[in-house]
């Protein structure tokens, strides 16, 4: 490698360099391969199963990286080279690149941190990534060749966002046309905006979804707090709203509607606001709907309805529900409840049966059905249904308490 005129320090000479580069690359492959398996046990532990990919620069880009970096320098030593080893995690969703930016801070040395949106060159036309640089020690690396440092950078990306610099790297970077037209930037920046806007979306849904969920989290503890001022009950709880099957699209200005109005309900719903939760599901209902969305829809008014002690309503409702989706185990499940409550335990019966031949993995559904014989005095066949609840899930507690009166009641 020749030193450059304007260049202050001498680098080291290609071919003496050469036969290190080959010596070490296996082993400093093999502790890239290390490290990345390292990351993903740590992004595995809290739920994150991002692609992770790993390289070591080839040789020639070793020595163009250098050169380039030590051309203009003024510096009396070498400045090195911090993406010798690179490492990229690649996520499903923006949110995803912040925890996993945390998790690598937590549990690595982070030397350098830089936002790449930031930086917005003609080359990179709005390309966005996170680099971190982290420490790596001699155990790991080996021996290294002149002018690179015991770092790794860690490029952190969206699905999206890996999209975009891999198809800008073959247009832009590699191309021999030193400036693209007018006509071609505008292009390109029209596809870079249209795929960060299509992250933020998808960001946006997710956060729905997850307000959704967090919703149906605190309705169950409505209805178990419900439940304490009589004998234990069990009840269904529809989470998500399901695809549309409706024969053709509803337009984008009422499917908004619906969806703001779903929310509304569901906090409503969540707060305890029950009376408004109703009206709000009878918004839902006079709007134009798919059955399986009409049949959640009464799912839930049956289940605010209950929660209020207005079981001939909520019956009503979860009979609706099972009317417009008759493969509804969470209708039968939660009419059956109603029956229970009611002391109509035959029919009570009927739909726990028939909640559980639509599907049988359901632990509350059984709970459910052993609740209705030991209100019946078969405590034998109680004891049978709360031990397959268990074999379903067995942190399942309800049944483990009933399991325990039981014990005590059985000779």
């Amino acid at each position: 490698m020749k030193n450059s005129a304007t260049s202050h320090v001498r680098l080291p000479e290609r071919h003496k360099v050469k036969p290190l580069y080959e010596q070490q690359l296996a082993s400093h492959k093999a502790a890239l391969q290390q490290l990345a398996q390292d990351m993903r046990l740590v992004l595995e532990q809290q739920g994150l199963t991002p692609a992770i990919k790993f390289r070591v620069k080839s040789f020639e880009a070793y020595c163009d990286k250098l050169r380039k970096q030590n051309t203009a320098s003024t510096k009396r030593r070498i400045v090195p080279i911090s993406d010798f080893f690179g490492l990229r995690i690649v996520c499903p969703f923006l949110e995803d690149i912040e925890t996993v930016s945390s998790l690598i801070s937590a549990h690595f040395e982070v030397l350098e941190r830089e936002h790449k949106a930031n930086q917005h060159s003609f080359r990179e036309f709005g390309y966005d990534s996170v680099h971190l640089a982290i420490r790596l020690t001699t155990q790991q690396t080996g021996r290294l060749l002149p002018g690179v440092r015991k770092t790794c950078e860690i490029q952190l990306r969206t699905t999206l966002q890996e999209a975009w610099a891999e198809v800008e790297h073959e247009l832009v970077y590699k191309s021999d046309i030193s400036l693209p037209n007018q006509s071609i930037r505008r292009k390109l920046a029209s596809l870079n905006a249209t795929l960060t806007l299509s992250d933020l979306i998808f960001q946006e849904i997710r956060d729905y979804q997850k307000e959704i969920r967090q919703h149906g989290r605190k309705r169950r503890a409505i209805v178990e707090q419900e439940a304490q001022g009589q004998e234990p009950i069990a009840i269904s709880h529809p989470t998500t709203i399901p695809p549309s099957t409706h024969a053709g699209p509803i337009p984008s200005t009422m499917a908004s509607h619906l969806e703001k109005t779903m929310l509304l309900a569901l906090k409503a719903h969540s707060n305890h606001d029950l009376e408004n939760a109703i009206a709000l599901y009878g918004q839902l209902l006079g709007m134009q709907l798919d059955w399986k969305t009409r049949a959640l829809v009464y799912n839930h008014r049956g289940m605010a309805s209950f929660a209020m002690g207005s079981h001939q309503r909520a019956l009503k409702d979860f009979s609706r529900a099972i009317n417009y989706d008759p493969r509804s185990d969470r209708g039968y499940a939660n009419r059956g409840l109603c029956y229970r409550v009611l002391k109509k335990h035959d029919r009570a019966l009927r739909d726990f049966d028939q909640a559980l031949k639509i599907n049988p993995g359901r632990p509350d559904s059984y709970f459910g059905r052993a609740q209705t014989y030991y209100d019946m005095h078969q405590n034998d066949q109680a004891l049978e249904d709360c031990e397959k609840a268990l074999v379903i899930h067995s942190g399942y507690q309800p049944a483990r308490e009933l399991i325990k009166t039981l014990q005590h009641e059985l000779p």
